[in-house]
């Protein structure tokens, strides 16, 4: 059932399945999109506000449906109402501190499959599928195993430090990497060697806004993003 409609915009409460669990999740689109194209939103971190009502994870949603897209955002396992093992709060952030992980952590990879599984199901075959990753979410996008390749990566403030992107390297997508200047999590030098590195058509954007968070930059990153799948997806 629709939960809101604005702009002739929809925003749906779904439910799927993503291994052993299933995840509640939110599609936006446009009621008159004739074409679907698809967008999967992987956020941030669960200790860290990642939860679909993330601003960056919102405001993409939603943007790029009224672009023309389906978008899926969701709860990771264990958030809000997705089933999985309760988040020990103190236990678990006393470990990511101390090490800037979490035991575990990479097995959301299974969500982000799950959520690319169902996005695939109601747009159907051989139609744009999107992966968009925002900070840790990113580092579990080269893992989805999908019928056919993405139409294209987006990372927006990929964390290169925290995490391993070398996987990447295999990717042949074309690939969106957007970073504040000013971002704290990210390393200069590291991520021009990464980027280097990489072999499929790329570009990464750089700019002043708002270190990792983008707070208030909610519409640049929809714009941004927009034209890049634009140009790459038709």
């Amino acid at each position: 059932m629709p939960v809101s409609n604005a702009k002739s915009t929809v925003v749906e409460g779904v439910e799927f399945p993503a291994g052993p669990y299933m995840l509640e999740g939110e599609l936006a689109y446009s009621e008159d999109v004739e074409a679907p194209r698809g967008v999967v939103l992987a956020g941030s971190h669960p200790l860290l506000g990642g939860n679909m009502h993330n601003n960056v994870v919102r405001g993409l949603g939603d943007g790029l449906a009224e672009c023309g897209w389906v978008t899926l955002r969701f709860n990771y396992r264990g958030v809000g109402r997705s089933q999985g093992p309760a988040i020990d709060m103190a236990r678990h952030m006393a470990e990511f501190w101390a090490t800037s992980h979490v035991t575990g952590e990479m097995d959301l990879r299974s969500d982000v499959q799950g959520a690319a599984d169902f996005l695939r199901l109601v747009i159907g075959p051989r139609k744009p599928l999107v992966l968009i990753g925002y900070s840790f979410g990113c580092a579990l996008l080269p893992s989805a195993r999908l019928s056919e390749p993405p139409a294209a990566f987006v990372l927006i403030a990929p964390p290169l430090a925290k995490h391993d992107y070398s996987a990447f390297v295999t990717v042949k997508s074309p690939l969106l990497v957007i970073v504040a200047e000013n971002d704290f999590t990210t390393d200069p030098e590291r991520l021009r060697e990464w980027f280097g590195s990489l072999g499929m058509e790329k570009k990464l954007v750089q700019a002043p806004r708002d270190d990792h968070f983008f707070r208030g930059q909610e519409s640049w990153l929809v714009e941004t993003v927009a034209a890049f799948l634009q140009e790459h997806t038709g």
